[in-house]
């Protein structure tokens, strides 16, 4: 009888192992992805997640200083970062209107933080959110901001899947920033985001990584002992590794152009980019023409 070669590897869903008789990096992954056929998944809605079921924690969202703080700090890195990979433009003139003609689509958008700060940028902003309430907040606060009067960002109570179809291959950018982890239905969603850039278009998403490291800092330090983020805010079994990620971005047609780490820092409230991916990562890809 022939020796079966088998290897060990970690399932999506759960930390058992599965014995294999060939392994490929396609047979791998195949076989750890949610094996419900995509035409049998409706929504990537997660009911039960904290910001659904309990929209009133971001009531104090846009206090800088408050429950959030850390969120506001992390636009100092995120901005930069889409902005540079959508445009090449003087020093002088990153601040102004560098990113105009830009259309993005931010993905679960919240209270409008990343939406904002886009639009500043020049961008025709849209967000999206499946909680009313938060499309409420962002549009009262971007109504507001008199930075953005000629500028506004549009929001619409939508889930990504629903906007995608009426919106099919409108967006040069699609961002999805601290999103990810709070859905279900990952490929679904990732499918979705995909549907919605344009071809060539460039798709950007930040994320925790699915390590015991993460699970211990921004679980059980950041959120159970020092409060930095809400109680019950992350689950670690819905965190993902770079290699699932970018693995359903091919999946979808498009090609990973960087991985990258980055670490959160609340002694100083700020957040670096880093070369270990083990607390989370960014991903940045290109849709194909």
């Amino acid at each position: 009888m022939a020796t079966m070669n088998a290897k060990l590897f970690y399932d999506l869903h759960s930390v058992k192992t599965l014995i294999v008789r060939r392994w490929s990096p396609i047979t791998k992954f195949s076989s750890n992805i949610n094996k419900k056929c995509r035409r049998d998944a409706h929504s990537t809605i997660d009911p039960n997640d904290l910001f659904q079921a309990n929209p009133k924690i971001l009531r104090d969202f846009w206090d800088a200083e408050g429950t959030f703080k850390p969120l506001h700090s992390w636009n100092y890195r995120r901005v930069p970062y889409i902005r540079d990979s959508l445009v090449e433009v003087a020093p002088g003139e990153k601040f102004s209107t560098c990113l105009k003609g830009k259309k993005i689509l931010d993905v679960g958008c919240g209270p409008g933080l990343l939406s904002e700060a886009l639009a500043k940028l020049g961008a025709e902003v849209t967000g999206v959110d499946t909680n009313r309430e938060l499309i409420e907040m962002a549009q009262n606060h971007s109504s507001k901001n008199k930075r953005l009067a000629d500028n506004l960002p549009s929001y619409i109570w939508s889930d990504i899947e629903e906007h995608s179809i009426a919106c099919a291959e409108k967006y040069d950018a699609i961002v999805v920033s601290e999103v990810i982890e709070h859905v279900s239905e990952k490929e679904l969603f990732v499918e979705s985001c995909v549907r919605a850039a344009k071809p060539g278009g460039k798709l950007f998403f930040t994320t925790p990584s699915r390590t015991r490291f993460a699970q211990f800092l921004m679980i059980f330090i950041f959120e159970d002992v020092m409060r930095n983020f809400p109680k019950g805010a992350h689950q670690y079994d819905k965190f993902m590794r770079p290699s699932e990620l970018q693995y359903m971005l091919e999946m979808n047609d498009c090609f990973v152009e960087s991985t990258k780490g980055y670490f959160y820092y609340p002694w100083g409230n700020n957040w670096e980019w880093t070369k270990s991916k083990i607390f989370s990562f960014a991903i940045e890809a290109v849709k194909s023409t």
